[in-house]
């Protein structure tokens, strides 16, 4: 149900207001970042576009298409993505949330139903960059504006650690192969 104009949703509550989106079967804008799973059958493209592509590897068939909650200006921008090594799940992430929650967040997605399952609310600035654990365990995130590195468990959303007192950007976060 859409609200009445210059309505803003309750803090912590998706918008609901519809948006007319046409759907190009290819990203309209730069992609930000790409992710595979651990087999390389599934890439994974989010995009300032504000959506998050599926792809078929290795012909690079179009796969599907999830969209997160979207606002007007950058709300819904995505810039960060990551699959779980089963391809089971997604993280995307970017300007997200701070529209409606007044925070930004971690979008979760569910690609055996491609549904927005959960999200990983509250952090301080957009998410530059997503990186999940070889084990699929750990999730994390490098958040810009100087804000730190946080760590999730990638299977319930916990929060395992974080890191605010580095003072510099954090552009990009990876796990060892052996997961450490």
């Amino acid at each position: 149900q859409a609200q009445p104009a210059g309505v803003r949703p309750a803090a912590g509550e998706p918008p609901t207001q519809p948006f007319l989106r046409i759907e190009a079967v290819a990203h309209t804008a730069p992609v930000a970042r790409l992710a595979t799973d651990a087999a390389g059958r599934l890439l994974a493209t989010v995009s300032d576009d504000k959506t998050l592509r599926l792809w078929d590897l290795p012909d690079g068939t179009p796969r599907g298409v999830l969209r997160p909650p979207i606002g007007t200006e950058a709300e819904g921008e995505l810039y960060a993505v990551a699959l779980t090594p089963d391809g089971t799940r997604a993280f995307a992430a970017g300007y997200t949330g701070s529209a409606w929650d007044g925070a930004f967040c971690i979008y979760v997605f569910d690609l055996r139903t491609s549904a927005l399952v959960a999200r990983l609310p509250g952090l301080p600035a957009p998410v530059q960059h997503l990186a999940v654990s070889a084990d699929g365990e750990r999730l994390a995130a490098a958040l810009g504006a100087r804000a730190g590195i946080r760590v999730w468990d990638a299977r319930n959303g916990r929060a395992l650690w974080e890191d605010t007192a580095y003072g510099g950007p954090a552009r990009t976060v990876g796990f060892s192969p052996d997961g450490a």
